[in-house]
């Protein structure tokens, strides 16, 4: 048997998304229905020819229900849930088209090396570290076999994927819990899959990269727009705990309605929770707030009056060279740059933040609940449904168990303090505000502020923190 290319030439990403795009539903009294197809991705070949099975598969998929009718989500410029199904996917792709082969043509072998020339590939900047690890290949071949399944009803062969078929699988139940309650669930198996790693820990950013962080944007922005821009970002990040998609859409309008609140709270639309419009408030700390009007009212108004000639969108980042919003993928280009800057080695991306902002949530929750072990708080939660609610609406989180994986760390964060934490409020009002004061003083040392300016700022700073701990 000629021995299939696994290591063919990695093209660029084979979709784009589709801005607007309207599908044919179903004819109702003479009336056709369409469905919103907005944002799906467009899936090509390698040499760039449409793939038809793949963007059949993508209508099927936006078909089926979920999501209040809508299905997956298809928010951001990688097409959210949708981009991630036609990033699996086109793995598979790239294997057909460089080994010249159909999709109904394949065999049960012609998988299983496909799935072993995902194993073997290595990082293009480092060869003796492997891509992926065995859960990710194990959820990028799951989504291969639900794709070839479809292929085969296209082809009316109904059994190309399935238990004794030409790609023979194996159903295998477990139980599984979502907010407490136990269902019973199969998934798929093929025999080309491994035993997966144990569970993937939320591991949040330490407060010492968090700092290296902050010392290579002083020493790496080419302006001050830059540096501060990127603290901001940081600053944003680190104390409401959003996702990149959740933080882009915030509005100066929105940052000025809540800046007059006694207790300023942003209401952001909540991703990855399985339904449409689901939105939750964030609460603003009164020194994050000065920062955010500091920016709209010096730096961002500069750099829009520079581009007077468009309209202002009213985005909160906007680019330094032509005012436009910043992008979600922004965000990601830049904690990239920045820890490279800081020659960061371990991972520093937007996303750690919020693991930490959840850590800490599950932190207060336990200190102030007195839980004595990890064991008894999880009890604790599944068994207190307000206080299970209130935690998740402050994180965003859909299940109660997702939220549970934050246990472990969030003890090993407040056991030194939990002789002498008594007001959590009161404690992360301190430390927020030793954050900025730290900042303050950097810029002094560095001449970015005056000495007026530093003690002006620090005033404002003592004031504030003195009326947060009056409320607190």
């Amino acid at each position: 048997m000629k021995k299939r290319i696994v290591d063919y030439p990695k093209s660029p990403q084979l979709f784009t998304p589709i801005p607007s795009l309207k599908l044919y539903d179903y004819l109702s009294q003479g009336k056709l229905q369409t469905l919103d197809g907005n944002n799906m991705p467009f899936i090509t070949w390698p040499d760039g020819s449409p793939c038809l099975q793949a963007n059949a598969y993508m209508i099927k998929v936006r078909m089926q229900s979920g999501r209040g009718g809508n299905g997956p989500s298809r928010v951001g410029s990688k097409c959210g849930t949708f981009g991630d199904y036609a990033g699996k996917i086109s793995h598979l792709i790239r294997f057909c088209y460089y080994n010249k082969l159909n999709f109904i043509s394949l065999s049960d072998d012609d998988f299983c090396e496909f799935i072993d020339g995902l194993r073997v590939e290595t990082k293009p900047n480092n060869p003796h570290q492997l891509k992926r690890n065995e859960r990710t290949i194990i959820n990028i071949g799951k989504r291969c076999l639900n794709f070839l399944a479809h292929v085969g009803e296209m082809n009316q062969i109904h059994n190309f994927v399935g238990v004794g078929g030409t790609i023979s699988i194996v159903m295998v139940d477990s139980i599984t819990y979502r907010n407490g309650k136990a269902f019973k669930h199969s998934s798929v198996h093929h025999r080309s899959f491994r035993t997966a790693s144990a569970k993937k820990t939320r591991r949040p950013i330490a407060d010492a990269t968090i700092a290296k962080l902050r010392e290579a944007i002083d020493e790496m922005s080419r302006s001050e727009f830059l540096c501060n821009r990127r603290h901001l970002m940081i600053s944003l990040f680190e104390e409401l705990g959003a996702r990149r998609g959740e933080i882009q859409p915030i509005t100066v309008a929105q940052i000025l309605a809540v800046s007059t609140l006694k207790k300023p709270k942003i209401l952001v639309t909540t991703l990855k929770r399985g339904g449409i419009g689901l939105t939750r408030e964030l609460r603003l700390s009164p020194p994050l707030i000065d920062d955010l009007l500091r920016h709209i009212r010096g730096d961002r108004r500069d750099i829009m009056k520079r581009f007077k000639g468009f309209p202002d969108h009213g985005f909160l980042f906007v680019t330094e060279r032509g005012g436009r919003a910043l992008k979600t993928d922004t965000f990601t280009t830049e904690f990239s740059l920045i820890r490279r800057a800081a020659g960061i080695e371990e991972q520093a991306c937007a996303h750690l933040f919020r693991h930490a902002y959840c850590t800490n949530v599950v932190a207060d929750l336990i200190a102030e609940t007195k839980a004595l072990s990890p064991d008894s708080f999880r009890q604790t939660l599944m068994t207190n449904k307000m206080l299970a609610e209130h935690a998740m609406s402050r994180t965003g989180h859909a299940t109660l168990e997702s939220l549970l994986d934050y246990v472990d760390a969030a003890f090993r964060i407040k056991s030194k303090f939990e002789q002498v934490i008594h007001n959590v409020d009161v404690v992360n009002c301190y430390e927020r505000y030793e954050r900025r004061r730290k900042r303050l003083l950097q810029d002094l040392k560095t001449g970015k502020l005056s000495k007026e300016q530093y003690i002006e700022r620090e005033e404002v700073l003592m004031a504030a923190m003195d009326r947060e701990l009056l409320r607190a």
